[in-house]
């Protein structure tokens, strides 16, 4: 007797079937040849996966530094129009300068006058431009301190975190190893021979010393973050 999988769905979504074919170039028959060992369905499979995935990460870095481009011609243009028009305006104040000059000796005395009233006013700007420069001194120094404890209560954070992370990402690629060590050899896998790594003590390990050494570091670390207020 000849034993085959039956597909049940496909029967009944033959459309979707199809656009998956037009729009992503994806035929389940590829599926089930890679399903019954065949080297070619699987390389070809395998292969688009991979310029999948290669795209997945190239594009937004491709698509960012694109933006960067284009933006920074859009800068480039308007910084060479910002001078132009600068330089026309400037141009055109100095031809006054150069003609006020003449009139210098006839508006002596009252200059001396304007002089005078233009320092006090000055002075007073002078001044308060000051204040506000101390201000301003004194705020950003304030906010950086502030800053820079805030990055540090962040960065103390991220390394208590460290262990958990790391020990989820760990039992992900256990499970990964898992799956694939059963769908290669399925009764005779050999799941105690796969590492297994531990950052995180569980029940099930309590009494190896590696464990041990591992709550005593964890211990430390929270005694460490609990001295600092966390």
């Amino acid at each position: 007797m000849n034993f085959k999988i039956k597909n049940h769905v496909g029967v009944k979504a033959k459309r979707l079937s199809g656009m998956m074919k037009g729009k992503f170039g994806i035929d389940l028959s590829d599926l089930d040849k890679a399903l019954q060992g065949d080297r070619e369905a699987l390389k070809n499979i395998g292969e688009a996966a991979r310029q999948g995935q290669q795209i997945q990460e190239l594009m937004p870095m491709l698509t960012e530094a694109y933006g960067h481009l284009i933006k920074g011609t859009e800068e480039y243009n308007r910084g060479i129009s910002a001078i132009l028009k600068q330089s026309g305006s400037s141009a055109i104040n100095i031809d006054k300068a150069t003609s006020q000059a003449s009139l210098a000796n006839s508006k002596y005395g009252n200059q001396r006058k304007e002089l005078k009233a233009e320092y006090i006013a000055a002075a007073k700007s002078e001044l308060q431009r000051h204040n506000y420069a101390i201000n301003y001194v004194q705020l950003k120094s304030y906010i950086d301190l502030y800053m820079t404890g805030v990055d540090g209560d962040a960065r103390l954070i991220e390394q208590t975190n460290r262990p958990e992370i790391r020990q989820i990402e760990e039992d992900r690629r256990f499970e990964m190893s898992a799956a694939k060590a059963l769908l290669s050899n399925g009764e005779n896998a050999r799941l105690d021979l796969l590492p297994q790594r531990e950052y995180v003590p569980s029940e099930s390990s309590a009494n190896s010393p590696r464990v041990e050494q591992s709550k005593g570091i964890m211990q430390s670390l929270g005694r460490i973050v609990s001295a600092l207020g966390f």
